[in-house]
């Protein structure tokens, strides 16, 4: 199968048709109880897509497999996020592209992943929480997180940062790839995707 770039973007199931892919932006049941992204298809920086197959190849071998949440963001959907939920505990306040100069690993170029595991049959198995939940419980070390969950978000974890990508403390599913050299946000969808 051709693999479309995109400047650092390509489309993830290009690469390994292997993972779930579950944006939940682009469906009502997230956060903001909106239908966010007008696509379906997961894109992501190539470098960090050649981490999360890494991972993905872990976690297979132990009878997993990886859903992907969310990649790349476009920087009108972040902008989208802010005008449902302007908190910015919970919501990082949109770039000004006209201005900024300096970027970091974020969604909005690709360069970092919301994941979770499944069965080898793509059911869902016990994580410590639900995908955006605001609460202690998207804390990895979460008192109340005990048992199989706990022990499977450790796993998620040690296998991400395995291949290279660092968590985030705040919420078990996030994970940047902190060894790409971060580029240029980008607004929109390098393409319009199939149904």
């Amino acid at each position: 199968m051709a693999v479309s770039h995109y400047g650092n973007l390509v489309r993830l199931l290009d690469l390994d048709s292997d993972f779930i892919i579950d944006l939940r932006y682009a469906r009502e049941d997230n956060f903001t109880g909106k239908v966010v992204y007008d696509f379906k298809d997961c894109f992501i920086d190539f470098h960090t897509a050649n981490q999360l197959i890494a991972a993905k190849d872990a976690a297979k071998k132990d009878g997993f497999r990886i859903k992907v949440w969310d990649a790349y963001r476009p920087v009108k959907a972040q902008q989208r996020f802010w005008d449902i939920l302007p908190d910015n505990d919970f919501v990082a306040y949109p770039p000004d592209m006209d201005t900024i100069t300096e970027f970091k690993n974020s969604h909005m170029n690709g360069q970092c992943v919301d994941v979770t595991l499944t069965d080898m049959d793509g059911n869902d198995i016990p994580m410590p929480s639900e995908f955006d939940d605001f609460t202690e419980k998207a804390r990895l070390d979460c008192p109340e997180t005990a048992g199989e969950a706990r022990k499977n978000g450790e796993y998620l974890r040690d296998i991400m940062v395995a291949a290279g990508f660092t968590p985030y403390s705040g919420e078990w599913w996030h994970f940047y790839d902190h060894n790409t050299e971060p580029v240029r946000y980008s607004l929109d969808v390098p393409t319009k995707t199939q149904p």
